[in-house]
């Protein structure tokens, strides 16, 4: 039995490397892969800032809540409303 080589990717762990050489052609849409697919994965992490406002009986009320939870009270608001979209979403789509 022959030892297969292998390499660590960050982020991703042990691969094995394999021995096949792709054409020129599957090296351009290997490359047109991973460009979209860096390019979605950047998508998905853009955020934007939420500003509202709100009483500071409802604030209170978050932070007691996320503080029970260990978590942040930000943290908890989006959480929250996170799951009220998605349910409604559910419900009305």
């Amino acid at each position: 039995m022959t030892k297969k080589e292998t390499t660590n990717i960050p982020e991703v762990g042990i691969a094995e490397i394999s021995e096949y050489i792709p054409t020129p052609e599957e090296e351009q849409k290997i490359i047109k892969f991973e460009k979209q697919a860096e390019e979605d994965i950047a998508k998905k992490k853009q955020s934007a800032n939420v500003n509202f406002r709100w009483s500071e009986f409802e604030i209170a009320r978050a932070k007691k809540i996320a503080e029970k939870m260990g978590i942040p009270y930000q943290t908890y608001l989006k959480m929250t409303l996170k799951q009220a979209m998605d349910n409604d979403e559910k419900r009305f789509m």
